[in-house]
């Protein structure tokens, strides 16, 4: 939470550079702004998305809040449009209810995944299950490859080649990880 808090009151009491367009922090996959216009501001959450209940909640909480004039919630999209009575009330601050108010501050402090990260986990997933379903279950990918390994390192071993025991011990931190691992 104190990273968000942070955050916003950087963005809050930073100083504005003249001429530039104010700009709102967005955390991606969370919440982010769609537009910032004087007196009106859209958000976009896919926490939203299908959720009408939570829409209308939000709604109502959120046009009690002194300044805001209008809410329009979109369950569709997951938008949320404020329209401001004046100045006063900053974006920043609605965009910190916004996020309180849906119970966003974990999604938010969560490090962020990048794309091809995601895809090369996926990659090994699907090998691993690949290798699970042709071996009848008997080994998956994650225990065949550090048996390959000490197959290897005994070999080289029994060549007198120096790269066996390394390959032992890769296959010894694969099979029994420490505890950091587990963590």
């Amino acid at each position: 939470m104190h990273l968000i808090t942070g955050f916003l009151l950087a963005s809050v009491l930073g100083k504005k550079k003249r001429g530039a367009s104010r700009r709102l922090p967005n955390f991606p996959g969370v919440i982010e702004t769609v537009h910032l216009l004087p007196g009106r501001v859209r958000f976009r959450t896919p926490h939203l998305a299908g959720k009408q209940r939570e829409g209308q909640e939000l709604k109502r909480r959120l046009i009690r809040i002194d300044g805001v004039k209008d809410v329009e919630v979109s369950s569709i999209s997951g938008s949320i449009c404020l329209r401001l009575a004046d100045d006063r009330l900053k974006p920043e601050l609605l965009m910190a209810a916004i996020i309180r108010l849906l119970g966003l501050e974990r999604q938010i402090e969560r490090a962020p995944r990048s794309w091809l990260g995601r895809e090369i986990r996926d990659t090994g997933e699907a090998l691993n299950r690949a290798v699970h379903e042709r071996t009848g279950g008997m080994v998956d990918f994650y225990t065949a490859m550090p048996l390959l390994l000490v197959i290897l390192g005994v070999r080289n071993i029994a060549a007198r080649r120096a790269l066996g025991w390394p390959l032992l011990w890769w296959a010894y931190r694969e099979l029994f990880p420490p505890a950091w691992k587990e963590q």
